[in-house]
């Protein structure tokens, strides 16, 4: 009964710290975006805050870091792709638009 009530309380640490994590990248994040320049160093602070906050919420908060199989590696790489994804079209548009020109 102790064991698992140690236990708990050690899970109950690390959601926490967690939590306070996602709280501190999301601030920082706001606090970026707010600012009125947009400079290439923000996009690329607020797309690596969105990939660190994603894979956080993927491992910890929803517990895939147990899961075997490929659910996990999906919802990993969707934290990883999109960002990359977004921030080269934000700081790359002319290369997006003659890509995507029929």
């Amino acid at each position: 009964m102790v064991s698992l009530l140690l236990k708990f309380r050690e899970q109950n640490k690390q959601l926490c710290l967690v939590w306070m994590l996602l709280l501190t990248f999301t601030l920082l994040s706001a606090l970026i975006a707010e600012q009125d320049a947009s400079s290439a160093l923000m996009v690329v602070l607020v797309c690596f805050s969105f990939a660190i906050k994603g894979s956080l919420v993927t491992e910890r908060l929803m517990g895939l870091y147990t899961a075997i199989g490929n659910v996990r590696w999906l919802m990993l790489a969707y934290f990883i792709v999109l960002p990359i994804l977004i921030g080269g079209a934000i700081l790359f548009p002319d290369l997006v638009a003659r890509m995507t020109m029929l």
